[in-house]
């Protein structure tokens, strides 16, 4: 009986263990999953709308400028400047300045050259132009810039 009663009681500690591990992960999960959430959905929604619709599915604008390259450039200043404001706050305000840079800027044109490459070789109704890459790394570019002087400003303050 002894035997038995030792084996409960340690599986019943084992259990605790790992219920202890497993609520930290969630923890831990919930708090990436809080700030990834955004930069996942914009590059969701930047794949649907430059690899999934055709360029008739996509409304004419005026030529006044070239709203293709605007598009591009718009989609990745939003999705680097939310991955820049998100890592920076998952890590207090205190993110390593070379996987800041990774996340926010080299991802999303790494991405940005992979969604022009699936553009040329798998979406036969798209067209891949190393001017819409140029856009998508501008944007990304531009979003880095302006992201690190309004965070300084507001630690300034």
């Amino acid at each position: 009986f002894s035997y038995m009663f030792l084996n409960y009681r340690q599986d019943k500690q084992i259990q605790c263990i790992f219920g202890i591990i497993f609520i930290s992960i969630m923890k831990k999960t919930d708090r990436y999953l809080k700030y990834m959430a955004a930069p996942i959905a914009i590059s969701l929604l930047i794949f649907v709308g430059t690899c999934l619709l055709g360029a008739n599915d996509i409304p004419k604008l005026p030529k006044l400028l070239s709203w293709d390259k605007v598009g591009h450039f718009g989609m990745f200043f939003l999705l680097s400047a939310v991955s820049l404001y998100n890592y920076y706050f998952l890590h207090n305000g205190n993110p390593k300045t070379w996987k800041w840079i990774f996340w926010g800027i080299v991802i999303p044109s790494v991405y940005g050259g992979a969604i022009e490459l699936m553009q040329k070789y798998f979406f036969s109704y798209r067209s891949a132009e190393v001017a819409d890459y140029v856009a998508d790394i501008s944007g990304s570019l531009s979003a880095a810039l302006l992201t690190i002087i309004l965070l300084k400003r507001k630690t300034e303050q």
